[in-house]
């Protein structure tokens, strides 16, 4: 698939990312330090644990051995305050310091690093010493072994944010591959051992970039935006520092080098994925119209996953299913997890009104006793030791339009309400939303107060449109992600709001709008 994209729409939309990285640098230079360095008694230290859910300690003979890993303790504190605690204690410092060190058998040489959490000594720090790998590790203390960290990913590239990315493509002409990922998604996960040899092997060939860049962090939400990335992985092809098109090939060792090597040619198309049910070794009864009812009615505990094979959602559970019934048979508990292809057996889908993939039921002697939401191999194998009905659901959560204050925000039913209301309006501030986006739920009460601090203000309105209710008003604006919040003058002049989403930042843009003027329209 051919993406095309004029040269200057491109300059256009990485020139933000250029004009932004001068300013984060500049923040982080102002920024003071946030580290714990007066604890002293053990009892202190314990408090500490018990208030603080994420601390990582530097346990230090003296400040002077240590200086440099304690220079890259405070930047990287700087960094992670609001996430994490930095607690430094100076073993040399005095007797008392001493005291503590011995109570917590550390004698550091020249230095200790350790980190606690929930209460308890997690694990001591074994990730390289450097801001970047210290601030990863604090945002998630549990996590996998970052990518760039990891041996097998040496000759990847590795972007770290928007600024790295495109200062490259400015300066590096060669053809290049970029896998854009994200921690948590399996088919990545699954793939950088063959993209890491892609790269190694490549690197000896020279002439060719292989590259990552981890766009679930925030600062790299720009990009994930700018080349529309919905999925994962995505893998984009750049020449001459352009974008030409995306990756569509296998995600193997041999199909990456081959498409680098000749990246016009038309790659061959890819395997057809194995069905589920053809799979000889998995310990999941698999069912078929014809034998479901039979299958069901002789058994006392069935749990039946109705999926499609096309489903993400499902085949991120398959394997933890797969896991379930394994683990089910080696402790001997009782009952049968099986599956059904909903698409192909679609009678048995319609009557036991399978709506959405996967769909997990729970059936005893041949009757439907309820839906359970299990998709984890833990919670599956505790449910079946235990077959129980779960509780009800919450009663469903009121609409925007109708909580409180929600009249302070104007609610729009259609097109025409939207326009003839808004070209009355000097300042407008639109949030266009889905009830079901987690973003938007955090600022629809931030969005609400701000409205209600300027409604006494008649050229002020602020706006809410439920994209789900509203699509063709949405996409008469572009909207493609939620919350998107536009600035409107008299409905005449759009600019796109990029601002924080506190009440103090919508209150603060609209007692100061954007210079007209010197703005171009969106």
């Amino acid at each position: 698939m051919h993406i095309s994209m004029h040269s200057q729409f491109v300059s256009l939309l990485l020139l933000p990312l250029f004009c932004f990285l001068p300013s984060l640098v500049a923040a982080k230079t102002k920024s003071s330090s946030f580290i714990h360095d007066d604890i002293v008694e053990y009892k202190d230290f314990k408090k500490l644990l018990r208030t603080k859910n994420n601390i990582l300690a530097l346990y230090v003979s003296s400040t002077k051995a240590a200086a440099a890993e304690l220079k890259i303790f405070r930047e990287a504190g700087e960094s992670i305050r609001g996430t994490g605690t930095m607690l430094l204690v100076d073993c040399g410092l005095d007797q008392e310091h001493k005291k503590l060190c011995k109570k917590l058998k550390i004698t550091p040489d020249p230095y200790t690093l350790k980190h606690y959490k929930d209460g308890d000594y997690h694990k001591d720090y074994d990730r390289q010493m450097s801001v970047a790998s210290m601030v990863t590790f604090m945002r998630d203390p549990s996590g996998d072994l970052p990518w760039e960290e990891d041996p097998a990913g040496k000759d990847v590239v590795h972007f770290s944010d928007a600024g790295t990315f495109t200062k490259h493509l400015r300066k590096d002409i060669r053809p290049m591959l970029v896998m854009f990922h994200v921690p948590w998604c399996g088919f990545c996960k699954k793939m950088k051992p063959d993209y890491g040899m892609a790269a190694t092997e490549l690197k000896t060939k020279g002439g060719y970039v292989i590259a990552a860049m981890n766009v679930e962090r925030q600062e790299n939400a720009p990009i994930r935006k700018l080349f529309n990335i919905t999925g994962f992985p995505t893998l984009i092809y750049f020449e001459n520092g352009k974008l030409r098109f995306t990756y569509e090939g296998e995600n193997t060792k041999d199909a990456l080098v081959e498409f680098m090597l000749n990246p016009n040619a038309k790659p061959a198309p890819k395997a057809k994925e194995p069905e589920w049910s053809a799979d000889t070794n998995s310990e999941i009864v698999h069912l078929t119209t014809q034998g479901f009812e039979a299958a069901v009615k002789d058994e006392k505990s069935v749990l039946v996953m109705f999926y499609a094979p096309w489903c993400g959602h499902c085949k991120r559970m398959k394997p933890e299913y797969e896991k379930a019934a394994l683990q089910m048979k080696q402790q001997n508990i009782p009952g049968i997890l099986a599956a059904l292809d909903a698409t192909k057996e679609q009678g048995i889908g319609e009557k036991y009104k399978v709506k959405s993939y996967p769909t997990v039921k729970y059936f005893s002697h041949g009757i439907h006793k309820f839906d359970v939401n299990v998709r984890e191999a833990s919670k599956i194998v505790e449910f079946m030791k235990d077959p129980k009905e779960p509780p009800p659901p919450p009663p469903p959560e009121k609409s925007w339009e109708e909580e409180e204050n929600a009249q302070d925000v104007i609610h729009f039913l259609n097109d025409e309400t939207f326009t003839s209301t808004l070209k009355r309006k000097k300042h407008a501030l639109v949030m266009f939303y889905a009830p079901w986006c987690g973003h938007c739920k955090h600022t629809k009460p931030e969005f609400t107060t701000a409205a209600i601090s300027l409604q006494d203000d008649p050229r002020v309105a602020f706006v809410a449109v439920d994209c789900t209710k509203h699509s063709a008003l949405c996409a008469k604006y572009n909207v493609r992600g939620y919350p998107t919040i536009l600035y409107f003058s008299y409905l005449k002049t759009k600019v796109e709001y990029n601002g924080g989403r506190t009440s103090k930042d919508f209150i603060s843009y609209m007692n100061n709008p954007p210079n007209l003027k010197d703005r171009s329209e969106l």
